[in-house]
């Protein structure tokens, strides 16, 4: 596969780190020397300084042999006229464009098309992180909540402090104290390292661990590990952006939501478009102020204004404070490491959060709804089996007779819209809904390989 990537920023950046250890051919094209060549040291990509939307540069990227074109400049324009000239100049068989100003989303579904512009899927960072946030705020003592099958099934990552009754204890303890709720501890992430989890693996403080349940009992599980019983009420949102704002609009009518932001004109606006929301004008960097709003007893606040700096220290402020927990938006890689310590309940990474809905339209083989995980190493995602065993390998099969590469994990089944236990004895039919975790992202070929034609039928195709 050939994948040609225009806009070498964090995203471009993500998307090329997240497949280069793939069997896939990837090519950068970015106008800015200085990142092209800041690329070229860290990934072993091909890469070409230039302007993503014009031909000769996309020919002599290779386009012509292309299968992917995947547009995440900053420039929507930019974005979709190169899928434009892919298309119409070149026939790319699929276009991925980067869009984010909502007067183009309200007609993406006329707009969109092979009369008009020519883009396959659209992506939309913020409309992404407001629903990764928004998750977040609905489901207290989750780190990640992420869905697969219209959201039958949940992936649900947790975090265990040193101090939590369950350190000491092995996943045996926490199945009998689940009192019948079906939750499969998928894997723990310790010291860096993934850990594939047995009934006698003893849970240590700061595992991060990943549980996979049906959708109605995500809550259910929480409460029982982390004695949180009530839903969140409170929410402060500093930044008035277009998250910001997002994140209001999606709450407000679920639980009482301020949103600051210093700029008077633009707290005028947010009064005129949000309904329920309290906006206030002010700094939510100002201890008073924080006081006055009551931030002692916040449930959650939320920091998404467009500067990391910003987010982290107004996020410690208000942990500070008494919030019971704090989100930040970062986009720099460079301060994951100082900002996973623990000061700040949940770090949103902009970039993360995007990946996984590209990752979606390149893979192969009736894969879907795919999520990466811990910062690219690994990646969850969901297979269709296909009907009668005639067009995949795994139909009819029981899942312990099923040959995984190593590194590669069936967590989650859904059938006729339900979820069912991932047993070794289970036998698989036809639209069964598979969900995988893969530790080792050089083998996601071999599982896609699973759900593509076998051979057989491909013969009987061709002849």
């Amino acid at each position: 596969m050939k994948i040609i990537i225009l806009g070498a920023g964090r995203v471009g950046c993500t998307v090329a780190s997240n497949l280069v250890n793939e069997n896939i051919d990837i090519t950068l094209i970015d106008k800015n020397p200085d990142v092209i060549a800041s690329v070229c040291e860290r990934l072993d990509v091909s890469s070409i300084c230039g302007n993503v939307s014009h031909p000769d540069i996309l020919e002599s990227a290779g386009i012509k042999q292309a299968d992917i074109v995947i547009a995440v400049t900053d420039s929507d324009e930019t974005n979709m006229m190169a899928c434009q000239i892919a298309h119409h100049l070149f026939a790319v068989p699929k276009k991925i464009a980067r869009v984010r100003a909502q007067a183009f989303l309200d007609v993406q579904d006329t707009l969109f098309t092979d009369k008009a512009i020519a883009i396959d899927a659209i992506i939309n960072p913020e409309k992404e992180i407001i629903h990764f946030i928004k998750n977040l705020v609905l489901h207290p003592g989750a780190q990640q909540v992420l869905s697969f099958a219209n959201d039958t099934l949940n992936l649900v990552e947790t975090k265990f402090s040193r101090q939590h009754a369950m350190v000491g204890k092995s996943l045996a303890d926490l199945t009998a104290m689940l009192q019948g709720i079906y939750a499969r501890i998928a894997i723990i992430y310790r010291n860096a390292k993934i850990i594939v989890p047995t009934h006698q693996t003893i849970i240590e403080g700061g595992d991060r661990v990943f549980f996979i349940a049906a959708s109605e009992d995500i809550q259910k599980v929480l409460n029982i590990l982390f004695n949180q019983d009530k839903p969140y009420k409170r929410l402060i949102i500093a930044g008035g952006g277009r998250i910001g704002t997002g994140l209001a609009k999606a709450l407000e009518n679920t639980m009482q939501v301020k949103i600051i932001t210093r700029d008077a004109d633009k707290a005028y606006q947010l009064s005129a478009l949000l309904d329920q929301s309290i906006v206030l004008c002010g700094d939510a960097a100002d201890e008073a102020f924080l006081l006055d709003e009551n931030i002692d007893r916040t449930d959650v606040f939320c920091a998404l204004t467009t500067d990391d700096e910003t987010n982290i220290l107004r996020s410690m402020l208000a942990k500070s404070l008494g919030a019971r927990v704090v989100m930040s938006l970062v986009d720099r890689n460079a301060y994951m490491g100082m900002v996973d310590d623990g000061s700040i309940d949940n770090v949103i990474y902009p970039q993360h959060t995007t990946i996984g809905k590209i990752l979606t339209h390149v893979r192969q083989g009736g894969i879907s709804s795919v999520h990466s995980l811990l910062r690219g190493e690994a990646e969850a995602f969901e297979a269709i089996v296909q009907d009668n065993g005639t067009t995949s390998e795994i139909a009819g099969k029981e899942i312990g007779n099923i040959k995984l590469p190593q590194g590669a994990f069936i967590i989650g089944l859904i059938r006729n819209g339900k979820s069912l236990p991932a047993k070794h004895d289970l036998t698989l039919i036809g639209n069964d809904h598979l969900v995988f975790f893969i530790c080792d992202k050089s083998i996601i070929g071999q599982v896609e390989a699973l759900f593509q034609p076998s051979q057989s039928l491909l013969s009987k195709i061709i002849g």
